[in-house]
């Protein structure tokens, strides 16, 4: 499978090695180093059920890479290579298509923030993100996904999972219906000020985990994992950090005593982000900001619940209640994050300032 991949982009190379790399639940992704050569690639195998037209994913990924060209900055994105043709994706014989980028040479990622530096310095390198790309327009970028983070398509998509849903899983899954349908209400309004343009559009990460920076020594050096960005909220960005750098537990933690808003690394990604990204928030986003971390943390727990009510169609899963278990650490999140919305709120305003 590997070598006629290998070959598009390396003819000459005759040995190689590939490992596994990272842990992402859409995408394979493989370090290859080649025999006689220092430099490490990443070589990726794209998901073509999720991201039905890959190459919006290199046009979107070019833009970027365009839009930095020349410019000297304390972060970077991985450079997407072409192969021998000229070719920014290459399929292989079942007709997958996979990519090449370059390997940020010593680095490392995180999958739960274990001091408040790397929440800060998580929170720089999003708010360069943002920042970096403020002057493209939203417009000229496609959805990679349609309506990602759309909470009424997430809504609806759940409504129909239940209503299909034939196994003790509907059972097993009572609680978690019943607390997220008390909660869409108020988040959804969030939503309709997106859409209204009363909250603006802008090109945003749309995928903002915290292993999705790149980490040297004390410092972040990259953002990677382009895939999802697109036209977006701030919000979506914001709040998605927060859903995964703020909780003290990892996404799929079967002790649900152990999630929990902690809300000093909320403190230091949101001061991080505010000092490359203040000049730009907009008065909607302000007053709304604090709102996002629970509506971003709602649409990823009915996402979950979803996916286990459908049979665990989308995301990869390692036992039968993996989803289940990661819907659930959601709902305890969103709970923590509820009993600390005036800090949240007041935190904001106050690294605005």
């Amino acid at each position: 499978m590997f070598d006629e991949v290998v070959h598009a982009y390396f003819p000459n190379s005759a040995k190689y090695g590939i490992e596994p790399l990272g842990n992402g639940h859409i995408n394979e992704t493989y370090k290859l180093t080649l025999i006689g050569n220092p430099l490490p690639f990443v070589l990726q195998k794209i998901n073509a059920n999720v991201f039905r037209n890959p190459q919006t994913l290199v046009n979107t990924h070019l833009k970027l890479q365009n839009a930095l060209s020349g410019k000297k900055g304390d972060f970077e994105i991985p450079r997407i290579i072409p192969n021998q043709h000229g070719e920014y994706l290459t399929a292989d014989k079942m007709g997958n298509p996979w990519r090449l980028t370059n390997f940020i040479f010593n680095s490392y990622t995180l999958e739960v923030v274990e001091h408040p530096w790397q929440a800060r310095q998580a929170g720089m390198a999003y708010g360069w993100f943002v920042g970096s790309f403020s002057g493209l327009e939203a417009a000229d970028f496609e959805e990679p996904i349609k309506d990602f983070h759309s909470l009424p398509f997430r809504v609806n998509q759940l409504h129909d999972a239940i209503e299909k849903c034939k196994t003790d899983r509907l059972k097993t899954a009572k609680a978690l219906i019943a607390f997220y349908g008390t909660r869409g209400k108020e988040l959804g309004e969030i939503g309709h000020l997106v859409v209204s343009g009363r909250i603006p559009t802008r090109v945003v990460h749309n995928d903002t985990k915290i292993n999705n920076v790149l980490f040297r020594g004390e410092r972040a050096v990259s953002v990677i994992d382009l895939d999802t960005v697109g036209p977006g909220s701030l919000l979506y960005d914001f709040g998605d950090a927060i859903r995964t750098l703020g909780c003290e537990a990892p996404e799929d933690e079967r002790d649900i005593d152990k999630v929990r808003l902690n809300i000093n690394w909320f403190l230091e990604f949101t001061r991080g982000y505010m000092s490359r990204m203040s000049k730009f928030v907009s008065r909607s986003e302000m007053e709304n900001l604090h709102l996002a971390p629970m509506l971003m943390t709602y649409i990823m727990g009915i996402r979950f619940l979803t996916d286990y009510l459908a049979g665990d169609k989308y995301y990869r899963i390692a036992y039968p209640e993996h989803n289940f278990v990661r819907s659930s650490v959601q709902m305890a999140l969103i709970k923590s994050m509820e009993k600390n919305r005036g800090r949240m709120k007041t935190i904001i305003e106050e690294s605005l300032h």
